[in-house]
């Protein structure tokens, strides 16, 4: 994230300050203990992102990939994200030195909605054929 890049979201963000706004990139600003994930993530020029994102409380997400892991991070005081990716997912190591490897781990994608009054809710959902839905409550109450 050069300066000519951050002045250009800067003015963005400054243009829809009356929005809820979500910010989407590629790689991930923001450490995720997945070394081999954080040596091609975004980290130069992270600390002045985080800043700016920092100074537009409309920002509701900074949504990213390319992980293939569900992660949330605080992030210049909104949440930093990223969703099971609809292929392989990246195994979960956190030793430093980890292998980059991948599992066949269910996949997944993330969906965001607006709610009334500018709320984003955001789900990380499972994409497959499972067996269900089963109901909650019978005629009797409860089901256990």
């Amino acid at each position: 994230m050069c300066a000519e890049r951050l002045q250009w979201l800067e003015a963005q963000l400054n243009q829809q300050r009356h929005w809820p706004v979500v910010v989407a990139m590629h790689h991930s600003p923001f450490e995720t203990l997945i070394g081999h994930m954080d040596a091609i993530g975004l980290l130069q020029g992270s600390v002045a992102l985080e800043a700016l994102v920092a100074r537009h409380p409309n920002v509701e997400r900074v949504i990213c990939g390319p992980l293939h892991r569900a992660i949330q991070v605080r992030f210049g005081g909104t949440i930093a994200a990223t969703v099971p990716s609809p292929a392989h997912q990246v195994c979960l190591d956190l030793s430093p030195e980890a292998a980059s490897t991948w599992t066949l781990e269910p996949p997944g994608f993330g969906l965001h909605a607006l709610a009334p009054g500018g709320r984003l809710v955001s789900h990380t959902v499972a994409s497959g054929q499972y067996d269900g839905p089963f109901p909650f409550h019978d005629g009797d109450g409860l089901i256990d």
